[in-house]
């Protein structure tokens, strides 16, 4: 099997319009698994690790966890649909305010939204769980809005100059990704936005990669 490059990720990208990190969707490709014979974690040209962010800094794809834990990319026309899928096309607050989120994470978004592109030390900083008890509650928070499709990650920050400091993601709003990368963009309706990704997604699934999405995005495959 050939090293994948980075065009060659772009591409499947591309064509699947919402591709994973990791293996977790049964019959799926992944990026993990097409980039099995790459230099990982090499900060290489070849290195898939670092594609991650590149793919989003390039404004290809939006990055994060969509689906549980599990992260995955979705190629940016596609975006607005999924987003508008998992708000309900509603706002953070609206959605609050009806119990479907939490409140650490309406704080956190609050946060995001007013600095955009913010690293994961500032925001917990200024959201004021920066204390070692409040990490549970910020990650769980920061999942919480990723699978709300409300943010996005953005990229990493070296926790010092020294080489040796480990990486802080940072985050952006995707109401405020999509307008750096698209800038204006149709709102739909969200049975529109389920018709599209029925009809895109079905293009390259098997019947059993359909269904997880069809269970994830609460799509109609009748």
């Amino acid at each position: 099997m050939d090293v994948l490059q980075y065009r060659d990720f772009i591409d499947l990208v591309g064509k699947y319009k919402i591709f994973p990190f990791s293996s977790f969707i049964p019959e799926y490709p992944s990026l993990s698994a097409s980039a099995v014979h790459n230099e990982w974690h090499t900060d290489s040209d070849n290195d898939p690790w670092s594609w991650r962010i590149k793919i989003v800094q390039d404004g290809i794809a939006a990055y994060g966890k969509f689906f549980g834990d599990k992260a995955c990319f979705i190629d940016k026309k596609l975006f607005p649909a999924v987003q508008t899928v998992l708000t309900n096309n509603k706002t953070v607050g609206e959605r609050y305010y009806d119990g479907l989120i939490s409140g650490t994470a309406l704080q956190l978004y609050k946060v995001i939204s007013e600095h955009e592109n913010i690293d994961s030390r500032e925001l917990r900083k200024l959201s004021g769980l920066h204390a070692k008890e409040d990490k549970k509650e910020y990650d769980k928070a920061l999942v919480e809005l990723q699978n709300n499709g409300d943010i996005v990650i953005t990229g990493s920050a070296k926790s010092s100059e020294n080489d040796a400091g480990w990486n802080s993601m940072c985050f952006i709003s995707s109401n405020g990704w999509l307008r750096t990368v698209i800038g204006e963009y149709n709102y739909l309706s969200v049975e529109e936005a389920k018709s599209e990704l029925v009809e895109q997604l079905s293009r390259n699934c098997t019947d059993k990669s359909m269904k997880y999405f069809a269970k994830k995005l609460n799509l109609s495959l009748t």
